[in-house]
């Protein structure tokens, strides 16, 4: 059975928050911080999701020297381990290359500087962050080549230069969630009053989906007081193309985010009944 219980899996549920409730994608303006910046991922050696969870982690990791980075990798890590899923061995051999992957970057300035080593490293890690949000752990078999860690380090910049326009993270895996927990999620980067989640995707227009989940970060975060941080915009940067979509939330009626949060939390209820029936709590 698949419940629904992150932000990311809601938001694919079009019929749960159809746009004619909620806000269009043509409501979000966009700007674009270069022409013709499109990198194809056609030559890429990793799937576009991965290169996108990725890219996020290093970001966080190196750029912004984030000690918790790789904390929701570990959690399933140790979750594996405690079910037998895993040896010992295995675990260390994982928190082993985290200890490495801190040391080869301790002391980088700039992004052209992380050795190859690191790109490959950080995949290892990251596939234990994707088992954490899916239930389903996959070891990389596939690593990213010259042309992948070029083009990885060119959104870096692109990331770091985004950062030094609209202001850099005051806080990032911010958390967004219903009452009783069974719907939530974590959103990527708090600016100051400004809300942003990272995309690595070929495409030039802003998707749905990305309506939908951006408007379930901001509801479940902020607007139901789960944060208490004031966000005034909205917005969408997609490396790969190098554009910013955005929205003041002040140019969104109130009644949008009422109907996003009893839509998430009736569906929070649902979840909370179908996962303990299927662990057999009453």
């Amino acid at each position: 059975m698949n419940v629904p219980v992150s932000i990311t899996q809601f938001a694919k549920q079009a019929k749960s928050l159809p746009l004619n409730k909620i806000i269009k994608s043509q409501d979000f303006k966009i700007k674009h911080l270069s022409e013709d910046a499109l990198i194809s991922e056609a030559d890429e050696t990793i799937t576009p999701s991965n290169f996108g969870t990725e890219l996020d982690y290093l970001t966080r990791f190196v750029m912004l020297a984030d000690d918790y980075a790789f904390d929701l990798a570990n959690i399933e890590l140790k979750r594996y381990l405690d079910h037998g899923l895993i040896t010992p061995v295995e675990f260390m051999r994982v928190i082993n290359k985290e200890e490495k992957l801190s040391h080869l970057t301790e002391n980088i300035s700039e992004v052209d500087d992380i050795p190859d080593k690191v790109f490959r490293l950080a995949l290892d890690i990251c596939a234990w962050e994707v088992a954490f949000r899916t239930n389903r752990y996959i070891k990389p078999t596939v690593y990213p080549d010259r042309v992948t860690i070029k083009h990885m380090k060119v959104m870096m910049k692109r990331i770091e230069d985004f950062f030094d326009q609209f202001g850099w993270p005051t806080r990032d895996a911010f958390i967004a969630s219903t009452k009783n927990g069974y719907l939530s999620g974590d959103g990527d980067y708090l600016l100051k009053k400004t809300l942003v989640d990272l995309k690595a995707s070929n495409v030039t227009k802003m998707q749905s989906y990305w309506v939908r989940q951006l408007l379930l970060y901001y509801t479940l975060g902020f607007y139901n007081n789960y944060n208490k941080e004031k966000i005034d915009c909205m917005m969408i940067y997609n490396a790969r193309t190098d554009m910013v979509f955005y929205i003041d939330v002040a140019d969104i009626d109130q009644s949008v985010f009422r109907f996003i949060n009893d839509t998430a939390e009736k569906q929070s209820v649902i979840n909370e009944k179908l996962i303990k029936r299927m662990m057999g709590i009453d």
